[in-house]
């Protein structure tokens, strides 16, 4: 054999023995991870602030008129939807306007967000440009620069206009990462803790990315790791999480982790869907998130009999649906696959 022949043969040995290193560490880090999140879920309490985030989301599902899924995915209790302008009190805000304050948390400085307004053509118009146009329009203004009194917007007529805009950018835009977002906030989350984002995959990259640092011993601020739902309790204030569809393919904990792992934040669309838990009991656990049918709602989701983790019934693949044992979930059947526990 040539000396360059056993260089390539010693090279590509090397390469064969870095790879099953580094799956040994990934396994490794893996294995630690799970550790640690079934040891906080079982001997450690929910903190204050993971109580005041679930909190948050209670006070937001009454504000919202309490519409409640139960254990079988079916809607139990209609609540308001997210443009109405209904209010409990005089003093109390509507829907949307509780909506575009989530949408705060996620754009405190420049108030570009909630962007959204369709009107039929392929991209929508943008929130903000429109409710300055709508302004540039007012009788006062035009009058100030020489135009007749009978012209432009009377100062009710722009409020209702710029008031319609923002009702129909709540609508278009979909808000349930805002709505975790400002529960973050609320319990005293800052920056450094949570990515406050319009995303649900930047928050939960984050947490993904701060359970493998942690597992390693590397320091982390980060206020979240993830765990597996299929295997860890949930606690009040931990998330429960889900990649939007079964065709995604991220169904397990798995299968989003390695998207996860490696996605920066602000990367590569990743639809998902997060709700706050606010309940756990002997049976199962509630949860209540945003967008969810319209409205904040909260789901009931069972444990599987004897245990403490989510029941199979409630995954995309779980169980056949018609065989013994199994329970048709309806709306409730989703690829859940995270678990966002505090740490």
């Amino acid at each position: 054999m040539s000396v360059d022949a056993i260089l390539a043969s010693f090279s590509k040995s090397l390469k064969c023995v870095a790879l099953a290193l580094a799956s040994s560490g990934a396994a490794g880090a893996a294995a630690d991870t799970a550790s640690i999140c079934l040891q906080t879920a079982t001997q450690v309490t929910a903190s204050p602030r993971a109580i005041a985030f679930a909190t948050a989301a209670q006070q937001e599902l009454q504000a919202f008129g309490g519409q409640t899924i139960d254990a079988e995915g079916r809607m139990v209790v209609a609540g308001n939807a997210e443009a109405e302008d209904t209010r409990r009190s005089l003093a109390d805000r509507p829907p949307w306007q509780r909506v575009l304050g989530y949408w705060a948390a996620v754009d405190p400085q420049d108030g570009l967000l909630p962007s959204q307004v369709r009107f039929g053509a392929w991209r929508p118009a943008d929130r903000r440009l429109l409710v300055q146009a709508i302004g540039q329009a007012s009788a006062e203004r035009l009058q100030g620069l020489g135009v007749g009194p009978d012209q432009g917007l009377e100062a009710s007529e722009v409020r209702a206009l710029q008031t319609a805009a923002n009702r129909v950018a709540v609508i278009d835009t979909p808000w349930s990462a805002a709505f975790v977002s400002w529960l973050a906030r609320q319990s005293g989350l800052v920056d450094g803790e949570f990515v406050f984002s319009e995303a649900h995959a930047d928050y939960a990259g984050a947490a993904w990315q701060s359970g493998e640092a942690e597992a390693t011993g590397a320091p982390t601020r980060y206020a979240m790791r993830a765990c597996d739902i299929t295997q860890t309790p949930p606690r009040v204030g931990d998330l429960v999480c889900q990649a939007r569809g079964a065709r995604a393919g991220l169904d397990t904990f798995a299968r989003i982790g390695e998207v996860l792992a490696g996605r920066p934040t602000g990367g590569v669309a990743l639809p998902m869907h997060c709700d706050a838990i606010v309940a756990v009991d002997a049976s199962g656990f509630d949860a209540v998130g945003g967008n969810v049918l319209q409205s904040v709602t909260r789901r009931r989701l069972d444990f599987a009999p004897g245990t403490s983790v989510l029941d199979a019934s409630y995954l995309a693949e779980g169980c056949t649906v018609g065989t013994p044992g199994c329970i048709d979930r309806h709306l409730s059947r989703q690829p859940w696959s995270l678990l966002l526990q505090w740490r």
